[in-house]
């Protein structure tokens, strides 16, 4: 099928994209500059929407790029909502297509304790509100009869980018721990496993609403940082406190000291299988000898 993908260049688009074109997708990608297929040109992106069979919609300003103050909070807003409000248009204009929508596991908001799955109530933070609106913006593609997929996405593990990028460096030279007093539950999840979900998603026509892009087995962030530590050979004796983290941070670092314990539980119903659906299993399989050299 012929598939939209914005986001093409970031961290989990740049995973999936070869991922589609090895599957026998024709993939094209939205965005500025001359890397991309087409830019975000309402005109020509709608020319692009009309022959498509599917959207994927990856792209948005990278949470932890800068502080938050009024003016990035705003960026972050506008990065996702308009641009989801423009690919639900065109999709309701389309209607035959599949629109899948990234959207976060911030929806839920700080949780200390319990399991969360897609029928659970959001939370009442700036994340939560952020990824409330993020979704709504996908509601003119619903509403015309386009099958819609919101998927909320964990914390993503993978060489070259997100979560691990900012980890290997401290453990490398032994200094590595948890961030903050490591109660907190981290739902990650592979990125080669989210990639497949998405591509899952597109070909299975039964698939349709919020769906978790988390793996099946969440962790603490004490438990995080001990099988990283493990995996690397390293220790992982050396917290850093939260008030480190919120100077350095501000108000975003209450993202890694909170945390959700997050279930697929549609995915798997559905019929997705994991191919790495526990954290020690994840890590190795990441940072065998010859990928974690490539990745220094």
């Amino acid at each position: 099928m012929k598939v939209i993908l914005t986001g093409a260049s970031g961290f989990v688009g740049s995973h999936l994209k070869p991922m589609l074109v090895r599957a026998g997708h024709e993939v094209r990608t939205v965005g500025r500059g001359t890397a991309s297929d087409v830019d975000w040109d309402p005109s020509l992106l709608g020319k692009e929407v009309a022959r498509c069979d599917a959207i994927i919609h990856l792209a948005g300003e990278n949470l932890f790029g800068k502080r938050w103050n009024a003016a990035q909070k705003a960026k972050l807003r506008s990065s996702r909502i308009d641009t989801t409000k423009l690919l639900a248009a065109l999709a309701a204009q389309r209607q035959k297509c599949t629109f899948v929508s990234s959207s976060a596991v911030g929806w839920y908001g700080p949780h200390a304790n319990g399991e969360l799955d897609e029928s659970s109530a959001r939370g009442s933070d700036f994340l939560a509100d952020l990824c409330q609106d993020w979704e709504q913006a996908t509601e003119a593609a619903s509403a015309a009869g386009v099958r819609t997929v919101r998927v909320r996405t964990g914390v993503v593990l993978g060489l070259g980018g997100g979560a691990l990028a900012k980890m290997l460096p401290p453990f490398r030279f032994g200094v590595g721990g948890p961030l903050g007093n490591g109660k907190q539950w981290v739902s990650w999840v592979h990125i080669h496993d989210l990639c497949r979900l998405f591509q899952f998603l597109i070909e299975t026509p039964a698939c349709q609403g919020v769906y978790n892009g988390t793996a099946p087995s969440p962790v603490t962030m004490s438990e995080l940082a001990k099988c990283l530590g493990r995996v690397m050979h390293r220790p992982a004796l050396f917290p850093v406190p939260g008030p480190i983290l919120r100077a350095a941070l501000g108000e975003c670092a209450d993202v890694l000291l909170t945390g959700q314990k997050v279930l697929p539980r549609r995915a798997l119903a559905a019929g997705f299988q994991f191919e790495h659906p526990e954290l020690e299993g994840a890590l190795s399989e990441l940072l065998s000898g010859p990928k974690l050299a490539r990745a220094r």
